[in-house]
């Protein structure tokens, strides 16, 4: 019996070594630790039934102390992973608040709130982003900038961080910047066609117009729908001197959106400086009735230029002394009116 007892006892050794092993190499999966646990414990279960029924104590005494210590660590681990998973909980909770108050304009809320959420997770990607969101509406930009990379740091797949940080340094006036981070985000993801806008759009801003046209033509050739795109390339467009093209893609956005006004004033303009006056009158029209009063000077400027253009010098006064309500364009309006009458006389 002696000679049959030494193998068991070893195989009971070295099975727990090496399950010690494989325990700290695996990551804090409570749920398939305690599975793999109950499976040795069930090995150890059947060693010391064997041994029982051979009449060995020392082998069935050897195995019911490793059973007796799988046991101890399940109890172990079922408390770690109830702690973990109320700490899980606590961290989501103050997330979904962080959440709520940005939702509310209570911004420095949320910051208190997402700061909650990752003390309890400091690998909590999301957190950082929405606090980021909240201090940069607080005008905390040095704050949300750092909030934004550290998110990104945490997640780099997540678009809009990449986004979000090249926005804010936009408005920073940091444009090179800017681009830069834009093209972080395609790296991670080409089809990425908010990117080209935001691109296209930072070029804008430099009225650097034909970079800023091939970035919203790419952003249009991945998403041919992509009416906001559309409008802004009409707009580079227009004022690189294309009006032809520029006409093309504005009714391509109005395609998609028929109550664009915005749209419909850069067509207006595209066909007046094209010497199509009818189709700019209407254009402008359109315009008037899909934009907001405060934004409606514009449209009757080009109604106002449709009408000179036709010879019609009565409603080409009449359309802007219309823009000439907007405080901006009193003194142009007035000095158009006066240049119209002379030419009249």
């Amino acid at each position: 019996m002696a000679l049959k007892r030494k193998p068991v006892g070893i195989g009971i050794v070295a099975g727990f070594i090496m399950f010690a092993v494989t325990l700290i190499a695996q990551e804090t999966d409570y749920q398939a630790k305690i599975e793999e646990i109950q499976k040795q414990r069930k090995d150890y279960y059947q060693q010391m039934d064997e041994a029982s029924k051979m009449g060995d104590t020392n082998a069935y005494n050897l195995a019911l102390d490793e059973y007796t210590k799988l046991g101890s660590e399940i109890e172990r681990l079922q408390a770690l992973a109830a702690e973990e998973g109320d700490k899980e909980a606590k961290a989501k909770s103050a997330y979904n608040r962080g959440n709520n108050f940005v939702r509310l304009g209570q911004n420095q809320e949320a910051v208190n709130a997402y700061d909650q959420a990752i003390r309890l997770d400091p690998e909590n990607a999301k957190a950082y982003y929405g606090k980021a969101i909240a201090l940069k509406k607080l005008k905390r930009y040095d704050e949300a900038q750092a909030a934004y990379q550290k998110s990104i740091d945490l997640d780099p797949t997540n678009s809009n961080a990449y986004l979000s940080l090249g926005n804010l340094y936009r408005a920073k006036e940091d444009y090179a910047q800017a681009v830069k981070v834009y093209y972080k985000a395609l790296a991670q993801d080409s089809t990425l066609d908010k990117a080209y806008y935001e691109i296209g759009y930072t070029y804008a801003q430099e009225k650097d117009y034909s970079k800023a046209a091939d970035a919203f033509e790419k952003a249009i050739k991945i998403n041919a729908s992509y009416d906001k795109a559309l409008n802004a390339l009409g707009v580079a467009y227009n004022n690189l001197g294309k009006y032809s093209l520029a006409t093309t893609v504005l009714n391509k956005a109005i395609e998609i959106d028929s109550r664009d006004g915005d749209s419909y004033f850069r067509l207006a303009e595209a066909y007046n400086n094209l010497g199509k006056y009818n189709d700019a009158l209407a254009a402008a029209n359109s315009a008037l009735q899909y934009l907001k009063k405060n934004q409606q000077a514009h449209a009757q400027i080009e109604k106002g230029k449709a009408y000179e253009g036709l010879g019609d010098l009565s409603n080409a006064v009449a359309s802007y002394r219309g823009a000439g309500q907007d405080k901006r364009f009193t003194s142009w309006v007035n000095w158009k009116i006066e240049a119209l009458k002379k030419q009249s006389q």
